[in-house]
């Protein structure tokens, strides 16, 4: 599992944008909170910090539970 941590709402959106179009299961998310928890790749976590534009630093990390 990984934690995707954003710093503002805007990247929030992006980031479940991004793993909507790609049919990514999203396990667990906070939009006050700005995170998400979802089981995809790391080459596909690359492939996001590439591919989408955004505003502030994104903090993807292996969830620990």
């Amino acid at each position: 599992m990984l934690r995707i941590d954003t710093l503002s709402y805007d990247d929030y959106d992006k980031v479940v944008r991004f793993l909507l179009e790609h049919h990514v299961p999203i396990k667990d998310r906070n939009k006050v909170q700005m995170f998400v928890v979802v089981e995809m790749s790391d080459e596909l976590a690359n492939q996001m910090r590439s591919e989408v534009g955004f505003d502030e630093e994104v903090i993807i990390a292996t969830e620990t539970n």
